[in-house]
């Protein structure tokens, strides 16, 4: 078989050297490049950060902590997080576990060379889940990663669970550093929701069964699936009601890694709740750049889904209001009615920071991601302009802030969607969006009807504007009737 390859190639050689004897040594080069061996990107998941957005906002893309998978490997960065990397892996054979006798005290261990053999068959399909080639990464070196970072993401989560469910608050279930550091367990649950900082789902959920095949004695979180696990490990960047069930497929082969996973988990509500259709009738359509010359067609298009300021909105009579209910397990379920736009309370710390990032990064990045956080910022980007829009959006309940200022929210929203590229048929807030612009247009066709509400807004929005017009009013009625009285004695003076 290698030697009828290599007379294929030879043979190929041979027809373009001999009539292309003009061309370039780098056409030949490429006429014979063997095609089966290039990537496509066809099984493309976790992806490089794009430059554009990794300038904007850098903090939120590269790790502060720890190093998981290729793109930031052997970064001294991360160099003090190998060793709890190693002591987790022992952690996950049953190394803890020993009595006096050297016996595991009933556990079950998993031996090291299974994983490693396990990875081995993995190392070609986990390659290609990435954007990039890795080549300066030998294979060995590979599969090393793999098996080192796989397991502590497994220890981690396990751990975790056993942390959260203890009995006493006083009891020390976990007595680990990464536990005990009250800094460190925000930083892992920050670090392992990037983008660069992601292992193909497939590859911890092969792993997660081995550990869990032979389930040790008296542990009930080998009893507890891996999806189930990794949402409880990362709800506290972003906290959802507890009381709402989160309905996700069971089945692992449908998440590509943590970030696609705890994202799923919200827009599952969404996607049963109306489908995306595009209204041009297809599933494929043309994105629109922000800097790039648009034609009139396009233009149409983009001012169909242009909306104004809140203040602006404001002025035409719009309202604003929180939409309290489900909010926390349905962040996109924004209404409008009859001139009342409700939304969900956003909340911004530096926890959703990140978070909201990445989740916009990885839209950009994966064709196969609806746009839907895409979408939902892009709307509060267009509604906040100043720093008075904010103050209405605080006022209202709907955006909740740690950050100093209105400024900074201000900044904050229109830096998150810089270098955005943007799709306006692929949008699932066009009806609402529709709705408040026909409610805009309506309220300037009528000058009439601007003029009363502008009335209303300024003199009857509260119970001292209406006292003081009263009073101005009574009071011009008295000088009136006091001028009337004047002039009637000085042209008829009593007798």
């Amino acid at each position: 078989m290698a030697l009828e390859k290599k007379s294929f190639k030879s043979m190929k050689a041979k027809r373009y050297n001999e009539g292309d004897v003009r061309q370039p040594q780098w056409v030949i080069d490429i006429k014979q490049e063997e095609t089966d061996e290039l990537d496509f990107g066809k099984s493309w998941t976790i992806y490089r950060v794009p430059t554009n957005l990794l300038e904007v906002h850098k903090n939120a893309f590269i790790p502060k902590t720890i190093s998981i998978g290729p793109f930031h490997y052997r970064d001294v960065r991360y160099k003090v997080m190998e060793e709890h990397k190693k002591r987790f892996l022992f952690l996950l054979l049953g190394y803890d576990n020993k009595d006096q006798d050297g016996d595991f005290g009933g556990y079950n261990l998993v031996e090291l060379d299974s994983i490693v053999s396990l990875m081995n068959g993995l190392e070609k399909r986990t390659r290609e889940c990435y954007s990039e080639k890795f080549i300066n990464i030998s294979s060995d070196d590979f599969v090393r990663m793999m098996v080192m970072d796989g397991c502590f993401v497994i220890q981690l989560l396990r751990l975790y669970h056993k942390f959260c469910t203890s009995d006493s608050i006083q009891e020390r279930v976990v007595d680990d550093p990464i536990f005990t550091t009250r800094w460190m367990l925000r930083a892992l649950q920050r670090d392992l929701m990037m983008i660069q900082n992601q292992l193909p789902f497939f590859l911890l959920q092969e792993l997660y069964r081995l550990v869990t095949s032979n389930p040790r004695k008296g542990c009930d979180v080998d009893n507890i699936s891996l999806i189930d696990l990794t949402l409880k490990f990362f709800d506290p960047l972003l906290p959802k009601d507890e009381n709402q069930n989160v309905e996700l497929d069971p089945d692992p082969e449908e998440y590509r890694h943590l970030l696609h996973l705890f994202r799923k988990s919200f827009i599952s509500s969404i996607k049963h709740r109306k489908p995306l259709k595009a209204r041009t009738g297809s599933t494929v359509t043309k994105p629109i750049f922000h800097s790039q010359q648009r034609n009139q067609n396009t233009r149409s298009k983009q001012d169909s889904h242009f909306i104004h300021s809140v203040t602006e909105l404001n002025e035409a009579g719009l309202k604003f209001l929180e939409k309290s209910e489900n909010s926390n397990i349905d962040m996109f379920d924004v209404e409008y009615h009859n001139g009342v736009l409700k939304i969900p309370t956003l909340f911004i710390d530096d926890n959703t920071v990140p978070l909201f990032m990445n989740f916009i990064a990885y839209e950009q990045c994966d064709n196969d991601a609806t746009p839907y956080f895409t979408n939902h910022f892009m709307l509060f980007d267009r509604l906040v302009n100043s720093i008075k829009d904010v103050e209405v959006l605080h006022r209202t309940g709907i955006i909740h802030s740690v950050f100093g200022s209105e400024k900074s929210v201000a900044d904050f929203i229109n830096k998150l969607c810089r270098e955005i590229v943007y799709n306006v048929d692929n949008c699932h807030l066009s009806e609402q969006m529709k709705g408040v612009n026909d409610y805009y247009r309506a309220y300037y066709s009528n000058k009439w009807y601007v003029w009363w509400t502008r009335l209303v807004r300024d003199y009857f929005s509260s119970p001292w504007t209406i006292l003081s017009l009263l009073a101005a009013t009574i009071l011009l009625l008295f000088t009136a009737a006091q001028t009337f009285y004047a002039l009637y004695g000085y042209y008829k003076p009593p007798k």
